[in-house]
């Protein structure tokens, strides 16, 4: 117990002077008093988590800064000996600028936004008896974001446990603030925390460079393979909030999900994953579907199921192609060769080769249409994959299909789909076809979504993943010299910058301690990525796509930061 307290000591002293700067509080109240509406109250919270619960949030509100500090480590000592618990993080907020609003005001605020993007403290009183941060606002939802209201219920099933009252009436005015806040981690590592806009909570990056992607890459990777059971199947997700299954189960899911783990294996080179990759190949393999019950020797025509469903669906065979070639390229094997031909052979069957038009999903076992079209990701996901298997064999058979399904996207302008599928497909396609047209739609496909995906307020992690997929093609048109006129129209600068924004944003989404500390388990979810706005879910696929945009991120990286940079003196000249 002594040791908790002493290291809980020594973490609070450590985050004092990360927040303070060299000054005392005295000079700290000044700086702040001007942006508090608390009549000359300070206000301190101290969060603390022994990784394995959610954390415990304490907090004080004095008259001085000084006595505010000082009573909320008393608080926090009080629990820590109480409870015998071990503080391995430790996050401090000072109150530093608040307002009255009205409550409806509060309300229709809250309404406008994204579930779990109210990122503002909140306390129900003047006295600020009733003050929560926004982390614990969030993490134990507190507000009713589908309801788009402030419910006493839902406030009163949290308050209690926070500070210890209960609300007997929403009141017509609260007072809404910020906090300057710091995090002291395992090893007394302190950081400071974005305290304002949609990076609130997190530790400060005032450059995004290539061992932030490595570092995502590497822990999300180790989280999604640890979700694999000895079956070879994935723990499909979690709402972390309150650590709630997903039900369901998706086996396109399943395939891409592999694929990350593969494209992560290629930069760590741990072989733990491959291991658990090699099983969970085996749980798709035994979900393939075979057309004609013809001997294994012969080449078959053959679908990857959904036997929940008993549907099959294009998606799960480009996806299932796309995993095992990068599985057969990464480990020198040959093994699902002859499988990639007949999932292929399935995709054929899905394509009017008049048209270029793919069919998305048949019944099974009579394989008789089931949906015509389900999702437009499967266009791509097939492009894709049949690119890959003309890679793979040099059968032309795979790009004469692959071409007709482009030359739809070209008519049909599938730009407007802002489709990652679509980037990696054009990108696998043009390394056999590098035809001008197929190049400009690519290049049209970023260029037009640009401002779209730069200005997004979520991390909708798919737009990273079709910029840095594009920006491997335009590195490719420049290095290799073709032609393509719509270069001239082509926002290099813009492109770059916007990958850069992306890639710093979207680490919004990633678990690092200071957000999981707030959730149900930290431990359990440390490391991965989550979606914030549907209750911070994170589910294979989601880590699949971060994942996957910063692995391409990550291969590109010294060239995107020379154009980067090159783009950064441009700017400075022009000013």
């Amino acid at each position: 117990m002594k040791i908790c307290v002493l290291d809980f000591n020594k973490k609070a002293e450590l985050l004092k002077e990360k927040l303070l700067s060299g000054k005392s509080f005295e000079e700290y109240e000044k700086k702040i008093a001007p942006a508090l509406c608390t009549e000359g109250k300070y206000t301190v919270f101290f969060s603390v988590c022994d990784t394995l619960t959610r954390a415990k949030v304490v907090r004080s509100t004095q008259p001085t800064l000084s006595q505010a500090w000082h009573e909320a480590c008393r608080a926090a000592v009080r629990f820590i000996s109480s409870k015998d618990y071990e503080p391995v993080w430790v996050k401090a907020d000072i109150m530093c600028r608040s307002e009255k609003l009205a409550t409806e005001k509060l309300i229709d605020i809250i309404s406008k936004g994204f579930h779990e993007f109210y990122r503002r403290g909140i306390s129900f009183d003047p006295e600020l008896e009733t003050a929560m941060i926004e982390a614990e606002i969030n993490g134990n939802r507190v507000i009713s974001y589908k309801e788009k209201t402030i419910k006493k219920e839902q406030v009163n099933k949290y308050l209690p446990v926070a500070c210890g009252v209960k609300l007997d009436a929403i009141p017509e005015e609260v007072i809404v603030f910020d906090c300057r806040c710091a995090f002291c981690d395992e090893e007394d590592n302190t950081y400071d925390l974005y305290w304002k806009g949609p990076n609130r909570g997190r530790r400060v990056l005032k450059k995004f460079v290539k061992d932030n992607a490595l570092d995502v890459i590497s822990t999300s990777s180790e989280y999604l393979s640890g979700q694999l059971d000895l079956s070879g199947k994935f723990e499909y997700g979690i709402y972390p909030i309150y650590h709630k299954t997903i039900p369901g189960y998706n086996i396109l899911r399943h395939a891409s999900s592999l694929w990350s783990l593969i494209c992560a294996y290629r930069i760590t080179g741990d072989k733990f994953i491959l291991r658990q990759v090699e099983g969970a190949i085996g749980y798709l393999v035994k979900n393939s579907f075979y057309k004609y019950k013809k001997p294994r020797t012969e080449e078959n025509t053959a679908y990857i199921a959904d036997l929940d469903k008993m549907e099959v669906k294009l998606g799960g065979n480009g996806l299932a192609i796309i995993m095992l070639t990068e599985y057969m390229n990464v480990t020198g094997s040959d093994k699902y060769v002859k499988l990639c031909k007949e999932l292929g052979n399935g995709i054929l069957e899905l394509l009017d080769t008049e048209t270029g038009e793919f069919t998305h999903v048949l019944n099974i076992p009579d394989l008789k249409v089931k949906a015509k079209m389900r999702t437009v990701y499967y266009d791509g996901e097939a492009v894709f994959a049949l690119a890959r298997l003309y890679g793979l064999t040099k059968e032309q058979r795979w790009l004469d299909a692959a071409c007709k399904a482009v030359d739809r996207f070209i008519r049909e302008d599938y730009t407007k789909h802002r489709d990652h599928w679509v980037a990696y497909s054009m990108n696998e396609i043009t390394k056999y076809k590098p035809d001008e047209e197929y190049y400009a739609f690519a290049l049209r496909n970023a260029q037009v979504n640009l401002k779209k995906i730069h200005d997004q307020k979520t991390t909708y992690h798919t737009y990273l993943e079709l910029l840095c997929v594009t920006f491997e093609l335009y590195d490719r048109i420049v290095t290799e010299n073709v032609k393509v006129d719509y270069l001239a129209e082509f926002d290099v600068d813009y492109f770059v910058e916007t990958i850069f924004h992306r890639a710093h944003f979207m680490l919004n989404g990633y678990a690092y301690p200071e957000y999981s500390m707030y959730l149900r388990y930290p431990e359990k979810i440390l490391g991965s990525f989550f979606v914030r706005h549907d209750g911070y879910r994170i589910r294979i696929d989601d880590i699949q796509h971060f994942c996957g945009a910063y692995y391409s991120l990550y291969r590109n990286y010294e060239k995107l930061d020379a154009l980067r940079d090159k783009a950064e003196k441009k700017e400075k000249k022009g000013k």
